[in-house]
């Protein structure tokens, strides 16, 4: 019976352990040439931040652009996962680097972009899986070492936020500056939701939505690569999803 009752607890311990290590994948802008980071993590996840937004925001602004809630959600969610989160932890939005347009941006504005890459290595590469945690831990980590490194060519390479909206559409977020937009981005998940709403109509990306016109929308939003990660097809899944008032 002891002998029993220790496979038990063993057996629990490791079934627990498992569930923590699971995380979500992030959302990347795959189309645009960025690699995410790997998502299948050996130490237990640091939780981050979900989507405490209330319902009636995203009805207002979905009533606003003309779309459904569920179009708005189904984004949301292959962004940033069906939690929709936000961010890591309180003023620090979830951020992706998109590497290869950081070394083009550096390049144009005259660094070495090699002799930086082997001098900072964690802003041109994914972080050692034994330093983080957490996916959104380690793009947190890439961002800050780029951003050491020139911060506007930073801000302007990077997608933030639930909605992972690249900081160079600062101005089709209605933002003053690139500045202004990244300072946006940390401070609500409703300013989130704004500075997306913003983007989607100045982008004339709204008519995609209305029409359930996944495949076009995702050319635009996630780029001509889309159809590799099987963005469109993933977008109309989490729409019935979220329709049918999950």
């Amino acid at each position: 019976m002891k002998e029993f009752i220790i496979s038990i607890v063993v057996v629990a311990v490791v079934l627990a352990v498992l569930g923590l290590c699971t995380c979500r994948s992030g959302g990347v802008a795959e189309g645009q040439g960025y690699e995410p980071i790997d998502t299948v993590w050996r130490y237990p996840v640091v939780l981050a931040v979900p989507d405490v937004s209330p319902r009636s925001i995203y009805d207002s602004l979905a009533a606003e652009l003309g779309v459904e809630v569920a179009a708005m959600r189904a984004v949301s969610s292959i962004e940033s996962g069906r939690s929709h989160t936000a961010f890591i932890s309180a003023g620090s939005p979830v951020v992706n680097l998109e590497v290869s347009m950081f070394r083009e941006q550096l390049n144009r504005a005259g660094y070495d972009v090699d002799s930086l890459a082997k001098a900072v290595p964690d802003a041109f590469s994914r972080p050692s899986r034994s330093r983080y945690a957490d996916p959104l831990l380690a793009q947190r980590a890439m961002y800050r070492a780029a951003s050491a490194i020139n911060d506007s060519i930073a801000k302007l390479c990077t997608y933030w936020g639930m909605y992972q909206i690249r900081g160079s559409n600062w101005a089709l977020c209605g933002a003053s500056s690139v500045d202004d937009f990244v300072e946006k981005m940390s401070t609500s998940t409703a300013m989130q939701h704004r500075l997306f709403a913003n983007y989607i109509k100045n982008a004339g990306l709204d008519k995609y939505l209305k029409a359930k016109d996944w495949a076009r929308f995702a050319r635009a939003y996630n780029g001509e690569g889309y159809a590799r990660s099987g963005y469109h097809t993933r977008l109309e899944r989490a729409y019935n999803y979220y329709r049918k008032g999950k």
